[in-house]
């Protein structure tokens, strides 16, 4: 399981730029001179021969469990197909298993705690992978005891793997660097909701912290126990390097990237999509169920798997992975709610009333004959309730009149109210400020102005749209 500390606004917006298949849509114009949709040419994927790449996990260094690999392999095969690429792999992961630590990290208090990094000799049919790199692929467990940790040593978290690499020990192999974090390739999906608990997640966005470009990797698991020995560890080695090379290919591997890739399990008689720009889901992809009575004197709970909750945000992770897809979501590592409203100052009376626009419209825009006169309709924007309140809607300028020399003013006023819905809509008559001149025939350009006043919770706002008569 797994997801992270800070929260992670995978908010989720999605860039207009694929990063999985680093390809955007641009606007070429035609030879008719009319405007039409192409695609612009993918960069080429460059070389990651030399690139200084950590990795980490939160399913451990150890590798302990050879048949369903439930606690490192997906890291010994990330850590093989990037060597065979040519990058300089370094490996710093927590001593044990850490699923669903999300962005915990080990806190000293008013004493030091001991954090041992120690080596792991990698599986024997790993042990030669990375035998030419400069790092030589070299493999490190984290335990929070004093040396040496054993089968009893409490592991270390991997957010603190993470920070103790990138802050001290990542120097004792390279003097700059890493270049990225990669975190995986994890046992099980990391998507939607579960997201925000997960230890790949967390060592990823560990690493953003620290100003480092990281991607989360994680290979989903299929609920079929006969599949268990067959989670696409390799499948999704193979494309994070791809990834890697399409990112540095288009200038992309910078301190501001951080991406949750998940790459689907993929059944017999099925298809593997493609990878696709998603944003982090509301369901889980888990459905955790509690079974059991238990009184109000407290007891015990069965904790399960159970049926999962319908995924409602478009484009979300969940779904694509659902549909075969290779899920890359972008995230940012904060959990600060964009555009807030100032939630303190409603509470204690001192907020400032939301900030409007005004969006208006007059039709017709040439009134030909008198009595002149034009319809203005509109919206007040930027209301995240209904409205309320009154647009004064304001005609003025000067213009040429019969049988006059030179120019003569003109004016004409409405109020109009709001709806709910914040729209509103008017006729103003324009006519001369001087009586005398009412039956004149008018030819000119006139400015209306509508103006909200606005109320307790909205701030006043204004446009202007122009109308000719005559």
């Amino acid at each position: 399981m797994q997801p992270t500390r800070r929260a992670l606004r995978a908010t989720f917006v999605a860039a207009a730029v694929s990063l999985a298949t680093v390809t955007t849509l641009v606007v070429a114009t035609t030879s008719q001179g009319s405007e039409a949709p192409t695609r612009r040419t993918a960069p080429t994927p460059a070389s990651i021969a030399g690139l200084k790449v950590l990795l980490t996990n939160d399913d451990s260094a150890r590798a302990a469990d050879t048949t369903y690999g439930t606690d490192g392999k997906g890291i010994y095969e990330l850590r093989k197909a990037l060597c065979a690429a040519g990058a300089d792999v370094l490996v710093v992961a927590p001593w044990r298993q850490q699923s669903g630590a999300g962005g915990r990290m080990t806190v000293p208090g008013f004493s030091p705690v001991p954090l041992t990094v120690q080596a792991v000799a990698p599986p024997s049919a790993y042990a030669e992978d990375c035998a030419g790199a400069s790092a030589q692929g070299a493999v490190f467990g984290v335990c929070q005891a004093a040396a040496p940790c054993d089968s009893g040593s409490t592991s270390a978290s991997p957010s603190d793997a993470v920070y103790v690499a990138l802050r001290r020990f990542a120097a004792t192999y390279w003097p700059t660097g890493p270049d990225v974090v990669l975190s995986g390739v994890n046992f099980g999906q990391n998507v939607g909701a579960t997201l925000n608990h997960s230890g790949t997640v967390g060592a990823a966005v560990t690493a953003a912290e620290n100003g480092v470009p990281a991607v989360a990797l994680s290979a989903e698991v299929a609920l079929s126990l006969a599949d268990l020995p067959n989670v696409p560890f390799a499948q999704t080695s193979a494309y994070a390097v791809q990834l890697l090379q399409q990112l540095v290919g288009a200038d992309r591997l910078t301190p501001s990237l951080l991406l949750n890739v998940n790459y689907p399990f993929i059944g017999a008689g099925e298809q593997l999509g493609k990878p696709v720009n998603t944003v982090a889901g509301t369901s889980d992809l888990l459905g955790m169920s509690y079974s059991g009575d238990v009184t109000k004197e407290g007891g015990t709970y069965q904790l399960g798997i159970g049926s999962t909750a319908e995924e409602t945000r478009a484009d979300a992770d969940t779904t694509a992975l659902k549909a075969n897809n290779i899920s890359v979501t972008q995230l940012d590592g904060d959990w600060t709610l964009p555009d807030a409203d100032d939630l303190v100052g409603e509470l204690d009376g001192t907020a400032a009333p939301t900030a409007t626009s005004l969006r208006a419209a007059a039709k017709p825009a040439r009134d030909r004959t008198r009595p002149y006169s034009t319809v203005v309709s509109g919206r007040v924007l930027g209301a995240d309730e209904e409205c309320a309140g009154r647009v004064r809607v304001t005609a003025a300028g000067k213009v040429r009149a019969t049988g006059v020399r030179g120019k003569v003013a003109v004016a004409g006023t409405r109020s109009v109210k709001v709806g709910a819905d914040c729209r509103f809509t008017g006729r103003v008559t324009i006519a001369p400020t001087r009586k005398a001149l009412r039956r004149a025939s008018l030819s000119g350009t006139v400015t209306v102005r509508a103006a909200y006043a606005g109320t307790d919770d909205l701030a006043a706002s204004a446009t202007t749209v122009k109308v000719r008569v005559g």
